[in-house]
């Protein structure tokens, strides 16, 4: 086995998880858990458009899937990953996207990191990612409260950027979902 096939793995289960948790939690999408907590919609898009940035934007130094149509409007581009956005605006996000979508959109994206991996070798991995650079492709990632969530990934190795917030990043935020699902099912058990 080699480092590649190891990644492979790591984000063809990011992108799964992403489209499964889309799923499981468009029944409580919009409602919030306890204040301070991320409406569970705006969660799982984040963790979507967060690997689409990290493999396309900072890696590869090509497009995102959401930067095309249909993607560009459904998935609200324009709004970025969602690191450094307001409470409001990643409300909105949650408003205005819909499961469906996302889950098409985490298996397109899927299918499409799932063939650049296959031309990919582990001596790629070893070049280190200009995040800085990566980011003045789009205004909202270059924006100060964004560079502030991601600029420890400043130059880290292919490998351990896309391990990071393209793999660990989104299973941490899966299980916030699996608690605030389990948190929200349990205020309407009481209500009821």
């Amino acid at each position: 086995m080699k480092a590649a096939d190891i990644l492979r793995m790591q984000l063809r289960g990011s992108c799964d998880l992403v489209a499964e948790h889309a799923g499981l939690v468009e029944g409580v999408w919009s409602e919030r858990a306890a204040p301070g907590t991320s409406l569970p919609g705006f969660v799982v898009w984040h963790c979507a458009r967060i690997i689409d940035w990290g493999v396309n934007t900072c890696v590869r130094s090509e497009p995102e899937i959401a930067a095309d149509s249909p993607w560009r409007e459904k998935l609200r581009y324009e709004m970025g990953h969602g690191a450094g956005l307001s409470d409001l605006e990643a409300d909105d996000v949650a408003a205005t996207v819909v499961a469906a979508d996302v889950i098409a959109y985490a298996d397109e994206l899927r299918n499409s990191i799932m063939r650049w991996m296959d031309a990919l070798a582990d001596s790629d991995l070893e070049r280190t990612v200009d995040v800085r650079a990566a980011n003045a492709a789009h205004s909202r990632y270059s924006g100060p409260a964004a560079w502030e969530e991601v600029k420890n990934l400043q130059d880290a190795p292919v490998w351990q950027f896309l391990m990071r917030p393209c793999g660990a990043h989104i299973r941490v935020h899966m299980g916030e979902l699996e608690t605030l699902t389990r948190v929200i099912g349990s205020q309407r058990r009481a209500i009821a």
